[in-house]
């Protein structure tokens, strides 16, 4: 007997709004890559599809940026020409900066500890007050330059994971004290701009710690962020494979061991409730919570992120988080990223939305059929959809999200592999005001806005021509499936829009609009 997946949707009964949280924010690399046109251009195209609202990258106090030196005497010389390069270019495209402060000037550093093949400094500075100096210079700066107004809707966090140690040479005392001279000084200047922290790797300690002394010793703190991935290690005792094929081990290489990783279909969610309940136990239980990073696994060269699966799985971990935080920041939105060098294939399992050419990778489509919801959520049946209006249009998301890999990532999801049937899809909405209505239905999956399955036949190939490069755009641009017309009578019963043959990790989008 086939497996029928039935799915009610009553257009009359609102529950609640659509979390914002998954939009709110996404991350790039580092801000020198940010002054490349292609980088540009791959962000412009997801500010305009997906609507996120901010940006967070590293490094604009890294060398390349060249914002600070000293002369001779050892007095500082501030240069902001990069800076606002990549912040005016940010603000022209509508949207805004999520500022990190890191990583160390050179001139500023007290020792010679680096991270990523553009080798950041991760050591803490030699003088606080010329630290503190550079803080008060960059958001005098920034409020010169923006506005008051402007700058009060920025967040200013304060370095990247310094609970691990490849990002920081400091202990979480230290930590605290250049936390501490950093909130003070961003406040010295306007009182109402937004200053948190630690932005750890998955110690909760550090959240708890952090809020702690900055209640104890009144140091400003408005709001706490967080990393988590959705991945697990492959082998259960621990243990780690030998090297896998086609994977690169030039020097200097990534400052940690890379795992055999498999995507874990209860991922980040354990995080987000750890950090949860650290905060509301905490002197300061209100504080907003911002995961500005996340992503299905955070291993180099990881072809889960290019393939098929990853749409689906993307919005399975944003369901289940999505109201428990305040913004959920995906890393990264290109391909563009150089933390082990620059990358050496057109889809090589990097961390973007969006390949080295800007074509949109099944995972981008998850934030793009998001971003077309609207704003008020109506009752759905089925835990793995959501459904929403704004006006008098409606919107359907619903996916599959079947998890089985048999192997880790990096072996997995190199290879094309082709979904099982899952079953008849049925989508029905009840509560339609009567009338005459278009649905549109768009679709990711296997073969669907799949560009990563055809490059896989096309033999992984490390150059593609100009025609291949457009031939991938067209197979991923994001059309309509269906295109069909039904009308509602007085008695507005159920409306059947959608009947269709489903494969495991599917994702569908319906938009119903009145004409």
């Amino acid at each position: 007997m086939e497996q029928i997946r039935h799915i009610e949707i009553d257009a009359k009964k609102s529950i609640g709004k659509v979390p914002e949280s998954p939009l709110f924010c996404v991350s790039a690399a580092r801000a020198n890559l940010l002054l490349r046109s292609d980088h540009q251009q791959h962000l412009k195209r997801a500010v305009q599809e997906c609507g996120f609202q901010y940006l967070r990258f590293h490094g604009i106090f890294q060398d390349d940026m060249g914002v600070y030196r000293e002369d001779a005497f050892g007095a500082p010389v501030y240069s902001w020409q990069y800076v606002d390069q990549v912040y005016d270019f940010l603000l022209g495209i509508g949207i805004r900066p999520f500022v990190v402060f890191d990583f160390m000037p050179s001139a500023l550093a007290s020792g010679e500890t680096t991270v990523y093949w553009e080798k950041a400094n991760v050591t803490l500075p030699n003088s606080y007050e010329k630290w503190q100096n550079l803080i008060t210079a960059a958001t005098e700066h920034f409020t010169l330059r923006y506005g008051r107004e402007e700058v009060k809707k920025w967040y200013f966090e304060v370095w990247n994971e310094p609970d691990n140690a490849p990002f920081f040479s400091g202990t979480f005392e230290d930590y605290c004290k250049l936390y501490d001279v950093t909130a003070r000084a961003v406040k010295a200047v306007c009182e109402d701009y937004r200053v948190g922290g630690p932005a750890i790797s998955g110690n909760v300690e550090w959240v708890s710690g952090l809020i702690q002394y900055c209640s104890q010793n009144t140091v400003p703190l408005d709001f706490i962020s967080a990393h988590s991935y959705s991945t697990k290690g492959f082998c259960e005792d621990g243990t780690h494979l030998p090297a896998l094929p086609g994977i690169p081990a030039w020097e200097p290489g990534p400052s940690w061991e890379l795992g055999n990783q498999c995507y874990d279909p209860e991922g980040v969610l354990p995080a987000v409730l750890a950090v949860r309940k650290a905060i509301s136990e905490s002197a300061m239980p209100h504080l907003e919570l911002h995961y500005t990073e996340w992503g299905l696994t955070w291993d180099y060269w990881d072809s889960l992120r290019d393939s098929y699966h990853a749409a689906s799985y993307i919005l399975s971990r944003i369901n289940v988080v999505s109201e428990l935080v305040d913004s959920l920041s995906y890393c990264e939105i290109s391909d563009v990223f150089e933390e082990d060098g620059p990358p050496s294939d057109s889809f090589h399992g990097g961390f973007g939305l969006l390949n080295l050419q800007g074509i949109r990778k099944p995972a981008y489509f998850a934030y793009w059929f998001l971003s077309q919801l609207g704003t008020e959520r109506i009752f759905c049946t089925d835990s793995n959809c959501i459904a929403a209006k704004k006006g008098n249009a409606y919107q359907v998301l619903v996916w599959n999200d079947a998890a089985h890999q048999d192997q880790e990532n990096k072996r997995y999801y190199d290879h094309e592999v082709a979904p099982c049937t899952a079953g008849r899809l049925q989508v029905a909405v009840s509560g339609l005001a009567p009338g005459n209505y278009l649905m549109k239905g768009y679709s990711a999956g296997y073969q669907k806005n799949d560009a990563y399955t055809m490059y896989l036949r096309m033999k992984k190939q490390e150059s593609l021509s100009k025609e291949q490069v457009e031939l991938l755009d067209s197979v991923s641009s994001g059309q309509p499936f269906q295109i069909s017309f039904f009308s509602c009578d007085e008695e507005g019963g159920a409306t059947v829009v959608l009947d269709t043959l489903e494969r495991e990790n599917d994702v569908y989008l319906l938009s119903i609009i009145p004409y």
